[in-house]
C-alpha cells in the first residue's frame, strides 16, 4: 500500500520564501492599477489595511498550523473547530478559490507573454498550467527551488521599481483623499486582498516542513510583514511617479511606472519579472489546492475520492490530485477574466478566512478548561476567557471588506 505521508523536505527558509513568494504574486502586477483608480494617492493605505486584515487572520492560521501541522490547511482547521461536515462543505469554497485564482493568473501570464511574443493566449495559458503542474509532480522540493528563484526575481523587480522611483517620493501628496474618500480606500483594500491570500497555500505545506510547529507560524507572520513593507513602498512610489488616471488605465501598471523612468528596456525587464511572478503564483495555487484534495480524500469515506490519496512518481507527490486540479484550472483559464475573477475569488477567500477565525474561537471554547503545555505551540495573545481578541477583530474587518468587495462587483469596479 502506498505511503499516505508526505516527506518533510522543507526548512524554515524554504517555507518563508514560499510564503513571501506566494503573497508577492501576480496581484501586485495586475491589480495595483485598478486599486489606484479607487483609492487614488492613498493607495498605500489600501495596501496597509488589506495587509493588516490579512495578518489578523494570519495569527489564526499560525495557531492552527502549530496545533495541527497537516496538509489540509483550512480544511483541517475547520474540521477541528466546527466539525467534519462543515469542513467538507467549506472545502468546495477553498478548492474553488485556489483553482479560479490560478486560472485568472494564467490569463494574466498570457497577457504578459503577448507583450513580448506574438503567441495566442490560449497556447500560453495551456503551456504555463502544464509546466507548473509538471513542477508540482516532480516534488515539493523542486517546486520550492523554482518558487525560490521566481520569488527572488519577483522581489528584485519590485526593489528595482522602488530604487528607481524613490527619488520621486513626495512629488505628490500621499495623504490626499480622492472624491471617493474612505469608500475608495476600503474598496481598494477589498480588491487588493487578492494579493494577500498566500497564507491559505502556505499552511498546506506543513506536512512537508521540518519542525512545522515552530517554523510555520514564524514563516506566516514574517512573510506577511515583509510583504506589507514592500507593497506600501511600491504603492507610494507608483503614485509619486505616475498620474492616477494613467496608472489606473494601464494594462501593465508597474511596467508603465518603470518605463516612465528607464524607457522601453525597463518595461521589458518588468514584463519578464511579471512572467516569473505570475507563473510561481500558478505553481503555488496548484500545489496548495492539490494538497487540500489529497487531505480531503484521505479523511473522507467517499470511495471514489481515494484515488487522490495515491502518492507516487519521481517526487513522491499526490499526482492524481495535481493532475485533476490542473485540468480544472485549465478549463477555467480558457474562459476567465482576471479583474472579475479576482473579485469573485476574493468572495471565496473572505468567506473561508471568516470561517477559519470562527473555527479557532470554537476550538478555543472547546479547550477552555485545558492547559497547553507544549512550549513550541504558538498561541494568539490578548485573550479574554480564552477567546483571542485579535480573532474577533479579524472577523469584523473581513466582513467589512467583503461588503466593499461586493460593492466593487456591483458597481463594475472589479
Amino acid at each position: 500500500m502506498a505511503d499516505k505521508k508526505l516527506k518533510r523536505d522543507l526548512g524554515f527558509w524554504d517555507v518563508l520564501l514560499f510564503g513571501v513568494g506566494n503573497i508577492v504574486g501576480a496581484g501586485i502586477y495586475a491589480i495595483i492599477g485598478q486599486a489606484a483608480g479607487l483609492s487614488g494617492n492613498m493607495l498605500w493605505l489600501s495596501f496597509a489595511v488589506a495587509a493588516i486584515v490579512a495578518l489578523l487572520t494570519g495569527l489564526s492560521y499560525a495557531e492552527f498550523v502549530s496545533r495541527f501541522p497537516d496538509a489540509g490547511g483550512s480544511f483541517e482547521y475547520l474540521k477541528q473547530g466546527l466539525g467534519e461536515k462543515t469542513a467538507i462543505a467549506m472545502s468546495v469554497f477553498i478548492t474553488l478559490t485556489g483553482i479560479v485564482a490560478a486560472a485568472a493568473i494564467s490569463i494574466s501570464f498570457a497577457d504578459y507573454v503577448s507583450r513580448l511574443f506574438d503567441i495566442p493566449n490560449t497556447l500560453s495559458v495551456v503551456s504555463i498550467i502544464v509546466l507548473m503542474a509538471f513542477f508540482n509532480i516532480i516534488g515539493s522540493k523542486y517546486s520550492s527551488y523554482y518558487n525560490g528563484l521566481a520569488t527572488i526575481i519577483t522581489l528584485a523587480g519590485l526593489i528595482l521599481v522602488i530604487a528607481v522611483c524613490i527619488p520621486d517620493l513626495g512629488n505628490t501628496s500621499l495623504f490626499e483623499m480622492n472624491e471617493m474618500g474612505w469608500t475608495g480606500i476600503l474598496a481598494g483594500s477589498a480588491l487588493i486582498f487578492f494579493s494577500y491570500v498566500g497564507f491559505e497555500d502556505l499552511v498546506k505545506m506543513a506536512e512537508e516542513t521540518k519542525q512545522p510547529r515552530k517554523n510555520m507560524p514564524k514563516a506566516i507572520l514574517l512573510s506577511g510583514l515583509i510583504v506589507l513593507v514592500v507593497y506600501v513602498l511600491i504603492a507610494m512610489v507608483s503614485v509619486s511617479v505616475m498620474d492616477i488616471d494613467q496608472l489606473s488605465s494601464s494594462n501593465g501598471p508597474l511596467a508603465a511606472v518603470i518605463e516612465s523612468k528607464l524607457g522601453a528596456i525597463g518595461s521589458i525587464i518588468l514584463v519578464v519579472v511579471a512572467l516569473f511572478a505570475t507563473s510561481k503564483t500558478i505553481l503555488s495555487n496548484i500545489l496548495g489546492t492539490s494538497r487540500l484534495l489529497f487531505d480531503v480524500a484521505r479523511d473522507s469515506e467517499i470511495s471514489w475520492l481515494k484515488k487522490f490519496t495515491t502518492i507516487s512518481g519521481i517526487g513522491n507527490t499526490p499526482n492524481y490530485a495535481i493532475i485533476a486540479i490542473s485540468i480544472i484550472t485549465l478549463c477555467f483559464g480558457l474562459i476567465g477574466n482576471l479583474k472579475m475573477v479576482a473579485s469573485i475569488s476574493n468572495v471565496f477567500v473572505f468567506i473561508v478566512f471568516v470561517m477559519v477565525n470562527i473555527a479557532l474561537i470554537s476550538y478555543r471554547v472547546k479547550i477552555r478548561k485545558e492547559k497547553d503545555t507544549d512550549e513550541d505551540l504558538f498561541r494568539i495573545p490578548l485573550n479574554v476567557n480564552n477567546i483571542p481578541l485579535p480573532t474577533l477583530l479579524a472577523i469584523v474587518t473581513l466582513v467589512l471588506l467583503l461588503a466593499f468587495n461586493i460593492y466593487n462587483i456591483i458597481e463594475g469596479k472589479a
